[in-house]
């Protein structure tokens, strides 16, 4: 090699390395700028949410229990309006919507998004809407991220790495969580540590939680508990049957959302009127809880920034003390963990705005606290602390609803700033979550997703072919026959092309079936070639659209044992516009692979092969 070549490849490495060294920097510093931005609307989104839930509550003061029904109803009308005109994908809890961006959009998100979500959920949570703060803080995380990136023009891997610095940074400012936060941005959007830059997550978790404390104050995010610790080896015994229990609740109160949802979706009805129909609802229970708290003897924990709400409604977070400090009778713990189920249903199933995080861990708190009660009851010296069972049943509780076991256990620790339960939170989170699982493969998260027919399944290589849809790899204007060509012509056809598979085409353009081969040349062979196309096509073929995403069509090729489909044309269901082979399939697997090992580091995605297709 000569000495020219020499420095020419040095001068090529050296400019090489710093691109990257720049490129690495910009996102370094805009994963800070996106960590610093939902710190501070984490502050605007609470300060917002007690403002609106100290007028909301004034209304009862002066009206009385009728009260109670008339606020969710106003709140719902609101945050409908503003959902249904201006951003449909605020409505819901909100991570659902991230996850589908982050997976089929490339992290992109509408910079409405952020700002209707955050007024929408306000009104929603602050008119008494059973929702948790932390999804719509989350979902306006992302925003801020996936609109920083555009702005930037930064790609598609770039974009989605501050799509989950949002999200990371928006759930660990609302519990002041930093740790927790990463990780949950990390196991909820992206699924392994290998697949995405971790240092921009964890910088931007800091930085939010940094920002929202300091705007706010350190206990803003935090549950009160006092200092409980393991009784005994022994009592692990208990923590793990609590986690049975609750892989199996927790699935109960997913299906409960959705079955809600669904009912809300089948509903005639305008799309206006349906979150004021789940705020009606709430608002009738509401009023019988208010009853059943006066039986129970209930007293919740509230502040002035944070005024008083039947336990069903809000986040919940007034319930949540006063069960982590022993004050909640056992069966208003029990009542209420199991009414939060339908509250939450009705606020966020009929497509009100909030999260499930809150709601879900009220319920953990509720039913742990119950548990506690009762081994504490039968063998007080082997579960000395009951409120205990409460505290580790919200991890449980929300690791069996959204598979998320690791980030349970760190996040209740940097919430309540006790490590000494460390045993009973690793043992109750992982019984809950592998129950979980067992009882229901989809999430709280990805359910939601699944309905919708996107199947989000964890794993780098398969996302990579997930990001390829039919109409990027489809052979357009594909060889076809005729329904009155003869097998002999359509076997001089197979001569010409040699493909093993082809479409049928009637005289006005419209697909009627499709032909093998195997069938022309077997036919051929034993009986002649007097028959025409339209004897030997089958009409019963595999149909997908363009929009239909590469996994997908394969998966839908294995389960009909089909090498071949066809793409209508969405504008005329008649028409074909393509055709797809699995050899197609197989090839753009393989690319995707293959790009992804010269890359050089662990992408999600196939950019260069997307820009190479269309």
């Amino acid at each position: 090699m000569s000495s020219d070549s020499m420095k020419s490849d040095g001068a090529d490495s050296a400019w090489l390395r710093k691109f990257r060294t720049k490129r690495q920097v910009t996102l370094y510093l805009l994963a800070a700028l996106t960590g610093a931005v939902s710190g501070l609307v984490a502050v605007i989104f609470r300060y917002s949410v007690y403002v609106l839930t100290g007028i909301f509550s004034s209304i009862p003061a002066q009206m009385g229990l009728i009260g109670w029904v008339l606020v969710p109803i106003a709140g719902s009308a609101v945050s409908s309006f503003l959902t249904t005109r201006y951003a449909p994908e605020a409505s819901g809890h909100g991570v659902p919507e991230v996850m589908e961006a982050y997976v089929l959009e490339g992290g992109k998100i509408r910079p409405r998004v952020p700002i209707i979500k955050t007024i929408s959920a306000a009104f929603t949570i602050g008119s008494g809407g059973s929702c948790g703060r932390e999804g719509p803080i989350a979902q306006i995380g992302s925003g801020t991220g996936s609109s920083l990136a555009q702005i930037f023009k930064l790609g598609r891997m770039e974009t989605r790495t501050l799509v989950v610095c949002g999200l990371a940074s928006g759930i660990a400012a609302t519990f002041s969580a930093p740790l927790g936060g990463a990780l949950f941005g990390i196991e909820v959007l992206v699924g392994e540590l290998t697949a995405i830059s971790v240092v921009p997550v964890i910088l931007a978790s800091v930085i939010g939680v940094a920002v929202a404390n300091g705007l706010f104050g350190e206990e803003a995010g935090s549950f009160v508990a006092p200092q409980l610790a393991l009784g005994s080896y022994t009592e692990l015994i208990f923590y793990f049957i609590m986690g049975l229990l609750f892989g199996i609740i927790s699935k109960l109160w997913v299906k409960i959302l959705y079955y809600t949802e669904s009912f809300f979706q089948r509903l005639q009805t305008s799309e206006y009127f349906k979150p004021v129909i789940g705020g009606a609802l709430l608002g009738l229970l509401s009023a019988w809880v208010i009853v059943l708290e006066s039986i129970f003897n209930y007293q919740g924990v509230f502040t002035g920034i944070s005024p008083y709400v039947p336990a069903v409604m809000g986040s919940g977070y007034g319930f949540i003390n006063a069960a982590l400090l022993g004050t909640v009778p056992l069966l208003a713990l029990v009542t209420f963990g199991f009414l939060k189920m339908l509250a939450t249903a009705f606020s966020i199933g009929s497509g009100g705005s909030g999260g499930v995080f809150a709601p879900t861990l009220f319920m953990g708190a509720g039913l742990g606290g119950a548990l506690g009660i009762l081994f504490n009851t039968f063998a007080p010296d082997i579960a000395p602390h009951p409120t205990a069972y409460a505290l580790v049943g919200m991890a449980a509780m929300f690791a069996g609803a959204a598979h998320v076991p690791v980030t349970c256990i760190i996040m209740t620790m940097e919430m309540t700033g006790d490590y000494a339960l460390i045993l009973p939170l690793m043992i109750s989170v992982s019984s809950s979550y592998i129950v979980g699982q067992a009882v229901m493969k989809e999430s709280i998260y990805t359910e939601k997703l699944r309905m919708r027919g996107i199947n989000v399944r964890k794993g780098l290589y398969i996302d990579a072919l997930r990001s390829v849809k039919a109409k990027q790899i489809m052979t357009r204007n594909p060889a076809t026959l005729s329904p009155d060509m003869t097998a002999e012509e359509a076997l001089h056809m197979l001569t010409l092309t040699h493909h093993t598979k082809f479409p049928v085409v009637d005289s006005e353009g419209r697909i009627v079936g499709t032909v093998i081969a195997e069938v022309l040349e077997k036919r051929c062979d034993e009986e002649g070639c007097d028959y025409k196309v339209r004897d030997l096509m089958d009409k019963n073929f595999l149909v997908v659209s363009m929009e239909t995403t590469m996994d997908e069509v394969l998966h839908r090729m294995m389960e009909k044992n089909e090498g071949h489909a066809v793409v209508l044309d969405p504008e005329d269901p008649t028409r074909m516009i393509g055709f797809l082979t699995k050899t197609d399939v197989f090839r753009a697997y393989e690319w995707a692979i293959a790009m992804l090992r010269l890359d050089g580091s662990m992408r999600e995605s196939i950019p260069a092969f997307r820009d190479m297709i269309e």
